[in-house]
């Protein structure tokens, strides 16, 4: 658990995100820390949030995406999106 916490506060992505978005709506003649607790806890509560839903939305599916004749369908649906990409890409010109 611990491990999944540095790898995410040192993700260069979500300095860059902290970087750009956060002083946007830091207001400068007010203290600083009470700000960013504000703001940083409003961002974990929503990670949470976020990721708890996902977590419940893929158990959900689950149970519908396991039989043999979804899986043959995802296969072959999820082959003919990246078929279907590569077609693209070859038909593309430079410029």
């Amino acid at each position: 658990m611990v491990h999944a916490y540095v790898v995410t506060a040192l993700n260069p992505k979500s300095i860059v995100f902290f970087v750009a978005f956060l002083p946007q709506f830091i207001l400068p003649e007010k203290p600083l820390r009470p700000q960013l607790d504000v703001l940083g806890g409003t961002f974990v509560v929503l990670a949470v949030t976020n990721a708890a839903l996902y977590a419940l939305l893929a158990g959900g599916l689950r149970e519908r995406l396991t039989g043999a004749g979804i899986q043959r369908t995802l296969d072959r649906l999820g082959g003919g999106v990246l078929i279907g990409a590569g077609l693209m890409t070859a038909a593309m010109r430079r410029s």
